[in-house]
């Protein structure tokens, strides 16, 4: 199926938030679906995905979090903000049916998705990719990393990987990583007067719970390093039904968005439960 994508921008609470929206061609309406990527990514790793979909025939807006890439504010945790804006963003949409509208998140997107799925209306579906369980101890150790490069640069706004790495340990995979983001044009911007409380909001405990009964995926990998799919388990346990769970005996942090098996299983269910 051939589709019309458009660059474009939409507000949010603190702010207007850069994005692109995939279209299938012909009147609709058409289901939908929010992609949100994690933390120091942005739009663009959320694309072929996004192209998978709207050849399938589900109209799909990518957008960057606060904080990221072109959109305005900084990193805080009113992240859900941003997903609740452009799932109504996408539900405006004449070819889109306003009531066949999913949200997909990997990692920090999948947090924010829960929250934001917590609080939104008639959300169709919700598919978490990589989802952290807590996040207490992880984003109170980022915090301190922000405040060492807030310190080094002298200035409490800083810019990765303009003002270094993102990973918290040096080494290789440090380099790597800023190599990475540099190429492909990724950058996150923080305020560390705003301080790590706010980010403890993110924590998918307090409103997994609260969802509604539509059908929810949750999607991760053994070989993830970050986190253990022990701990994701338990976030499945607690959602309420109706859900599923793909986990991958092999894999990375970020498999579930790259090509192969894993991300042709959760788009396939994800098509399956909106068209």
């Amino acid at each position: 199926m051939k589709w019309q994508t458009e660059t474009l921008d939409f507000p949010t609470d603190k702010g207007t938030l850069h994005g692109e929206i995939f279209l299938p061609n012909g009147k609709g309406p058409f289901p939908g679906a929010v992609l949100c990527h994690g933390m120091a990514s942005g739009h663009l790793t959320m694309k072929p995905s996004a192209q998978r979909l709207v050849r399938r025939g589900i109209a799909t807006l990518t957008f960057d979090f606060r904080g990221h890439g072109r959109s305005e504010g900084f990193l805080d945790g009113d992240l859900a903000e941003d997903v609740i804006a452009a799932t109504k963003f996408l539900r405006c949409y004449d070819k889109v049916n306003p009531k066949r509208v999913a949200i997909v998140g990997h990692s920090m997107g999948a947090l924010a998705a829960i929250q934001a799925a917590a609080t939104l209306k008639n959300i169709r579906a919700l598919v978490c990719l990589s989802s952290p369980a807590e996040i207490s101890g992880y984003y109170t150790a980022l915090w301190a990393h922000f405040n060492t490069k807030a310190k080094q640069a002298g200035n409490p706004i800083i810019e990765f990987p303009r003002n270094g790495s993102l990973i918290l340990h040096g080494g290789l995979t440090s380099m790597v990583s800023r190599i990475w983001m540099w190429l492909r044009g990724y950058t996150l911007r923080v305020n560390v007067e705003g301080g790590p409380e706010s980010l403890m909001k993110l924590n998918p405990m307090n409103y997994i719970d609260k969802i509604g009964d539509f059908p929810k995926l949750f999607v991760h990998c053994k070989g993830d390093k970050w986190l253990a799919y022990k701990e994701v388990h338990r976030l499945y346990e607690i959602a309420p039904p109706p859900k599923n769970y793909i986990l991958s005996e092999g894999g990375f942090h970020s498999a579930p968005l790259f090509p192969g098996k894993l991300r042709g299983r959760w788009i396939s269910w994800l098509v399956s439960v909106l068209t």
